[in-house]
């Protein structure tokens, strides 16, 4: 019995000292600023495209600056996915995460992707905080890497340093899809599907119910 009052007890204290850890840090959710047009050109490609976002790309990413509390960048795997769909949306038939039981079939592109977000203290890019991303990403079309890079974004340095900052990290979540869509969206088809023609539509003039044209 004593036993499992100590067990309860025990339990109880690592719960409440979790929670309190939680209380103290600064959660900044992220939402995806709206995003220009696409880039151009964009060129129609016959395949859909993966969105891999790798391990690196976590749900919530937590940094803890020097003499700081807590800051979590939350949403981060979702906010880029989306942003990356907006970006690439007009040149591919499907833009889709791609999921634990996904496979890409022969001749889907595979976005592969890891990021990670973190705050920036003010300095000589402005008096205030900013937020940055640093990664890499590869296009691969049936295991081949077609393209790929290093790299890195950070936001306008005039942020209060906690939750505001999540407007920092939307702004170069939207950049950095933007400018993998400019990579990839211009990328020649070298698997074209070909034009099926259409049926011919007979039209007609439309006139409002009641009214009849006048003969001549």
């Amino acid at each position: 019995m004593i036993a499992r009052m100590r067990c309860h007890l025990l339990g109880w204290l690592l719960v409440s000292l979790t929670l309190g850890a939680c209380s103290q840090a600064h959660h900044a959710p992220i939402l995806s600023a709206a995003l220009p047009p696409p880039p151009e050109p964009a060129v129609r490609h016959s395949s859909r495209i993966w969105l891999d976002l790798g391990a690196g790309v976590q749900a919530t990413q937590c940094v803890t600056p020097e003499s700081k509390r807590q800051l979590c960048f939350r949403d981060v795997d979702y906010a880029l996915a989306r942003a990356l769909e907006g970006a690439l949306w007009t040149s591919f038939p499907a833009v889709q995460r791609l999921g634990r039981f996904d496979a890409a079939a022969e001749g889907d592109y595979v976005l592969r992707l890891e990021l990670g977000v973190e705050p920036l203290p003010p300095g000589a890019n402005g008096p205030g905080w900013a937020a940055a991303a640093r990664g890499r990403w590869q296009l691969l079309r049936d295991g081949r890497v077609i393209v790929g890079e290093n790299l890195e974004s950070r936001s306008r340095a005039d942020f209060a340093y906690g939750s505001a900052l999540a407007a920092g990290a939307a702004e170069v979540l939207d950049a950095v899809a933007i400018h993998i869509a400019g990579s990839v969206n211009g990328l020649p088809e070298s698997r074209p599907v070909p034009a099926r023609p259409l049926p011919p539509v007979i039209a007609e003039p439309w006139q409002p119910p009641g009214r009849t044209v006048a003969a001549k």
